[in-house]
């Protein structure tokens, strides 16, 4: 956590008036006070304040010495973005999730370096449970509060992104490989069962990025739903798992799909939408550009005779 009382500060100016700062507003007040606020939106605005607090323009803000500016934005990249026009402006800044303590963007290797007990929790109620054998390159960012991780024993990842919303769940089961792939979780829950192959370019997003009304009586229709993959499931290139999907076991997921539907065991499911084009299979992790079996028997890999 870094404190603005780490150094002397004679102004303190927030920049990013949009739905991160309505978001965490309140848990910053708490601790401290805004002198000013500032936004690109009202550059051509004659609006004088925002939430009663003095508000500048952009080009006003070099003109305060001993300043500091906390920037109110949950994007990676538009934060990126802004911390670069303020660093060639000369203004310091600092992200609004390290004054108040919220370390939202974890990695396997720090949570192994720094949580050699297995488990992490933070002032927002988000938990992690891992085995030590978490691989490095998982990422996991949470945007919110009271979301849980848990992450088996011996699961394999090259390159896996996990973003949490609000009180989003997501376990992944024991010798689950996962090359590369991004989940996004929130007000639901992603479950991936055991022994399971994830290709690359995998999405699973439990929810809508935004919100969807119906026209007439202005209520929700895209209510998050839960994710369910079934123990030794291949997911191939580029597919995308919708909130309400749920994959058999056994079950192969062709490249390119896109499914928000339920499907039973030993199944191959191909298409947009997803549709079964083939039942009653199993398959073997055996590479095929090493070997050309012609049965099952052959295989060295065996994982799936525990799921016929």
């Amino acid at each position: 956590m870094r404190t603005i009382k780490d150094k002397e500060y004679a102004t303190v100016i927030g920049y990013g008036l949009g739905q991160y700062y309505e978001k965490v507003k309140e848990e910053l007040f708490q601790i401290m006070t805004l002198d000013f606020v500032c936004d690109r939106k009202w550059e051509n605005s004659d609006k004088k304040e925002y939430d009663g607090i003095p508000l500048l323009k952009r080009g006003e803000l070099k003109n305060f010495q001993k300043a500091i500016v906390i920037v109110f934005i949950g994007s990676t990249w538009v934060y990126e973005t802004v911390k670069r026009d303020l660093d060639e402006l000369g203004i310091e800044s600092v992200h609004v999730d390290e004054v108040i303590g919220a370390n939202c963007n974890l990695s396997g290797a720090m949570l192994k370096e720094n949580y050699p007990n297995g488990a992490y929790e933070d002032k927002r109620g988000n938990k992690i449970y891992f085995d030590q054998s978490i691989p490095e390159k998982i990422r996991v960012s949470f945007q919110g509060h009271n979301n849980v991780l848990q992450v088996g024993k011996n699961v394999l990842a090259g390159n896996l992104y996990i973003r949490f919303g609000n009180n989003g769940i997501c376990n992944i089961g024991n010798n689950t490989e996962i090359i590369g792939a991004e989940f996004y979780v929130s007000d639901a829950k992603i479950k991936i069962g055991q022994d399971c192959l994830f290709s690359t370019q995998v999405i699973l997003r439990t929810h809508d990025a935004h919100h969807i009304f119906e026209l007439n009586t202005h209520q929700r229709i895209n209510y998050a739903k839960d994710i369910v993959v079934e123990d030794n499931v291949w997911i191939a290139f580029r597919c995308t798992l919708l909130g309400g999907a749920k994959i058999g076991v056994g079950s192969v997921v062709g490249t390119n799909t896109v499914t928000s539907g339920h499907f039973d065991d030993h199944r191959i499911i191909a298409g947009s939408p997803g549709r079964v084009i083939k039942e009653n299979i199993c398959w073997s992790r055996d590479n095929t550009e090493y070997f050309n079996h012609n049965s099952l028997e052959e295989c060295k890999s065996q994982e799936m005779l525990k799921y016929i």
